[in-house]
């Protein structure tokens, strides 16, 4: 077996053999059994254990089974010691700290997980896992729309190979021509003791209500294969209170029929809004209820607006009157779908594909350039985003900004690419329309006479467009969202300005990197 580390591996295997281990005949040493932890002997009827290495080793840590171990964090008896991506497992290099991770989650099992240390991980306990298979479903939906003893039928559809996508009944909806729909149902249950381990367990777990209501579905099955419709029940969720608010659930699937029938469980994930927005990270509740305005939704605007309303940011306005062109896919948030349409529309199919909880009003126009249009655009916003790249259009807009003291933040591309600069005029900034005469802001390298068309600005309306590079383009949207980020959360960590280089230039831009305004460097 290849190892990163093949001394600390003699040596761990020396150690094992002291410990009273011994390799597994013909796995080159990759898989060792022994006498069971003493910590571990209370959990269960065996009487060795399993150590299993991994390709990896020691950045991978080796494995622990227990035959017939049945506990949370511990699958088909294999015991979750570290996550696959924590860095910390390569302390599992030494036996002795091996040990004693072993001996802190059997402590752990019997005073009980932390509820932060759960997920929808119950269908580990069962007898039966269809590995490779998963569900997603709407969890917290379900959850709040009933309580104890509560049914109510559900459909799947495969998506891929092998995901079953769940969701509540529907009469109506599916086309002509799809697949008939996978049918199940969903019961709600208060605390149980411990997960069901089959399918008797997860019957006697259920009300006499909903186990009438198994019945029925399961007798209507006909003899099929997991995956495949049936006429009856061919899945169903238990879901069981936890502790507090949180809830627990198995996902049941099943093949066959009456003497036939078998159940496994698979793993399941909730795709409801709420489960999806904690995804958003830790600023997303501060930003439910910001409200931005978004001037240009092209390649930059675009990725700009989509990670802002990942987020978490409650409403988006977007102004912008072209219209997507297939070549603009190579740098654009939106895909195909949205070709031929107004990119302000499109934007907002795609924001709605990936954060449904911000609400986006797409305008099919450019903000206006007379200060009265302006400033009745911008009214009532947390923050305004310059992404048009319009020199022009930014002193105008940051100008009304200024007289209606409306926090401003703009960014743009220049010389193809090679430099961007993100800059934000709030309360107590610079205007933007100081900061040339204002020796503690750097001015961007002026057009090179020599290549006329990629210079500072792309003069003649026959010019050819910005051909920055997609790496340009998602660093500055990148930037640019975190600038807006910092600034509606309170922070306000940044400077007010930031030029990032990406390709060398001319002096104090002759190396790649960030170039944050500081006035005390500066002078």
């Amino acid at each position: 077996m290849e190892t990163y580390d093949d001394a600390a591996f003699e040596r761990f295997c020396s150690c094992l053999v002291n410990e009273g281990f011994s390799p597994v005949h013909g796995t080159a040493q990759a898989k060792w059994t022994g006498p069971l932890r003493e910590s571990l002997q209370p959990l269960t009827d065996a009487t060795r254990m399993q150590l299993e290495f991994f390709e990896g080793w020691p950045l991978r840590y080796a494995h622990v089974t227990v035959p017939g171990l049945r506990t949370e964090h511990a699958a088909q008896g294999t015991i979750c010691l570290w996550a696959e991506d924590d860095p910390a497992q390569i302390a599992g290099s030494d036996l002795e700290t091996l040990w004693q991770r072993i001996d802190e989650w059997a402590q752990t099992v019997q005073l009980g997980f932390g509820v932060g240390d759960r997920a929808l991980d119950a269908y580990l306990l069962f007898d039966k896992i269809t590995w490779g298979y998963q569900a997603e479903l709407p969890f917290g939906d379900l959850i709040r729309a009933g309580s104890h003893g509560y049914r109510a039928p559900l459909v799947a559809t495969i998506r891929g190979d092998r995901t079953l996508m769940i969701e509540r009944f529907r009469a109506t909806g599916f086309e002509p021509d799809e697949p008939a729909p996978l049918r199940g149902a969903f019961y709600l249950r208060r605390p149980i003791n411990t997960p069901p381990r089959g399918l008797d367990h997860f019957r006697a777990a259920l009300t006499k209500k909903q186990n009438q209501d198994l019945d029925q579905g399961l007798g209507a099955r006909g003899d099929t294969a997991l995956s495949e419709a049936s006429g009856g029940y061919d899945f169903a969720v238990l879901a069981w209170q936890r502790h507090g608010s949180e809830h627990d659930a198995v996902v049941v699937v099943f093949k066959g029929c009456g003497d036939k029938l078998e159940a496994s469980a698979i793993a399941a994930t909730p795709n409801d809004i709420a489960a999806r927005q904690r995804r958003a990270g830790p600023d997303a509740t501060a930003l439910t209820d910001k409200r931005i305005l978004i001037a240009g939704a092209g390649s930059v605007g675009g990725h700009v607006a989509l990670s802002l309303a990942a987020s978490g940011v409650g409403l988006i306005r977007l102004h912008d009157h072209d219209y997507l062109k297939t070549a603009n896919l190579v740098r654009h948030a939106s895909d195909k779908f949205g070709v031929g349409y107004n990119k302000a529309i499109a934007m907002a199919v795609t924001i709605d594909e990936h954060a449904p909880w911000t609400t986006v009003e797409p305008r099919t126009d450019n903000l206006p350039y007379d200060p009265s249009g302006i400033t009745s655009s911008i009214e009532g916003f947390d923050l305004i985003i310059d992404c048009t790249g319009t020199l022009p259009f930014t002193a105008a807009l940051a100008e009304i900004c200024r007289r209606t003291n409306t926090p401003l933040i703009t960014g743009a591309l220049f010389h193809q690419g090679a430099i961007a600069r993100v800059q934000r005029q709030a309360d107590g900034d610079t205007p933007l329309a100081a900061r040339p005469s204002n020796p503690t802001y750097d001015n961007l390298p002026p057009e090179d006479p020599r290549r006329p068309n990629s210079g500072f600005l792309e003069l003649g309306c026959t010019a050819p467009v910005n051909n920055a590079p997609p790496t340009a383009v998602l660093a500055t949207a990148a930037d640019i969202a975190h600038a807006a980020v910092d600034f509606l959360t309170g922070r306000r960590n940044r400077a007010d300005e930031r030029i990032l280089v990406f390709q060398p230039m001319a002096t104090p831009f002759d190396a790649t990197g960030t170039h944050d305004h500081n006035p005390g460097e500066s002078e």
